[in-house]
């Protein structure tokens, strides 16, 4: 597909169960048309990747990082704006009886 066509956009809106005005469904194919050779780009692009580059397993764990827990440094000024707070969470009051 080279171009966003209006039978696509009547479909989109049929499947959506959306009904738009005159202005509104213009403004909507021109988006989509716009978007749309971008999207198929990036397709074709992927499906050009090596396989490598799809499945960082492949490649053993060079793209991959440990985990590693760290505290977070700014905690503690973050709280410091809460209007109330409970050890290092903030309070809220109760919204459901």
């Amino acid at each position: 597909m080279e171009h966003f066509e209006e039978k696509e956009l009547d479909r989109i809106l049929r499947l959506s169960g959306l009904s738009l005005s005159e202005e509104e469904r213009e403004l909507l194919f021109s988006d989509l048309s716009r978007i749309v050779p971008y999207i198929e780009r990036i397709t074709e692009f992927a499906e050009k990747a090596e396989p490598e580059d799809k499945d960082p397993e492949s490649s053993g764990n060079a793209l991959l990082r440990e985990d590693v827990e760290e505290e977070c440094i700014l905690s503690e000024a973050i709280l410091q704006n809460a209007p109330a707070r409970l050890d290092s969470t903030f309070t809220v009051p109760r919204t459901v009886e």
